[in-house]
Order: structure tokens, then sequence, then C-alpha cells
């Protein structure tokens, strides 16, 4: 019998990466047009860059886990 909620682990991932999309989102948008400080700006380049392998590295889990028919 299926479950009718989302496994924890599941869930943890998509929230995971909701979170993270939504920071690579609004450093793209917002942050990085706030300032001419170069400091300033390889800070965030390098957290937007972080989060970017974060989110490829999440997604990948996240497939793997449909593939296995472990995400329900």
């Amino acid at each position: 019998m299926a479950s009718t909620y989302m496994e924890n682990c599941n869930y943890n991932l998509v929230k995971l990466l909701l979170g993270k999309l939504d920071d690579a989102w609004r450093v793209e948008k917002h942050y990085l047009g706030d300032s001419d400080d170069k400091n300033y700006r390889k800070v965030l380049e390098e957290i937007k860059a972080d989060d970017e392998k974060h989110i490829e590295i999440l997604k990948e889990e996240i497939n793997r886990r449909i593939k296995e028919e472990k995400f329900d």
C-alpha cells in the first residue's frame, strides 16, 4: 500500500533543492546588482556557484531515487 505522505528523505531533498534554487535566483536577480564592490561581487558569485553545484547534486539524487522507485 502506497503512503499518502512523502518519505522524509524525499521531502528533505525537494525542500533543499527549492531553497538552493531560490538562493541562486536571488543572488543573480537582486544581490549582484546592489554594489560595485569587487570583493562583494566575488563573494556572491562564489556563493552562487556553490549553490549551482548543490542544485545539480540534489537533482541527481532525486533522479536516482525516481529511477530506483524510491521517490514517493
